[in-house]
């Protein structure tokens, strides 16, 4: 209340003062002190006009900071959300694809199983053939020697006999001989 008294009482002065100024007139101490007063109270208002501004814009700003953080919030909560789905796939991929490595290293322990059985028996079955193989060059070769064996009998009582017919042709060449000469 009495800064509004105070404010019109100013004006009135202020309109006088402004008034000896239009005429031209010398302004005294007084009248300074009433135009500095004016001079005060405009740039008071224009001080309570811009902290009218600036609360506006304070205010202003206020709703947008809510505004902006309430979006912040929200694109925050959908990330997570999208984060918790991409988590809960890659843990359905990595639980899937586990299992499919688990059932592949069955498969290879089991085809390498087959192909070690399956080597087992070829070897099994080719060590036996060598073995019939080796048994039956053994087997030739005895009955090879002992026909060999035999031959070369035959033959040395070949060579037995022709030397005894040698030696028996040679006597009777020699009694021919013999035979003829005293004839």
């Amino acid at each position: 209340m009495v800064e509004s008294v105070t404010s019109a009482v100013i004006e009135k002065a202020l309109d006088t003062v402004l008034r000896k100024v239009s005429e031209g007139r010398k302004l005294s101490t007084e009248d300074l002190v009433v135009l500095m007063l004016g001079l005060f109270r405009e740039i008071r208002n224009d001080i309570a006009n811009t902290n009218k501004r600036i609360d506006t814009l304070y205010e202003m700003v206020s709703k947008n900071y809510e505004a902006l953080n309430s979006r912040i919030n929200e694109v925050n909560d959908s990330l997570i959300k999208k984060i918790d789905e991409i988590s809960k796939r890659i843990d359905v991929m990595n639980d899937t694809l586990g299992k499919r490595i688990e059932e592949t290293n069955k498969r290879i322990d089991s085809l390498n199983d087959a192909m070690n059985n399956r080597i087992e028996t070829l070897n099994t079955t080719l060590s036996n053939r060598i073995d019939e193989v080796n048994n039956r060059i053994n087997a030739l070769n005895d009955t090879l020697s002992r026909r060999i064996d035999e031959t070369n009998k035959r033959i040395d009582t070949l060579y037995d006999l022709l030397g005894k017919i040698y030696e028996t042709l040679i006597k009777q060449a020699a009694i021919q001989r013999q035979e003829t000469g005293k004839s």
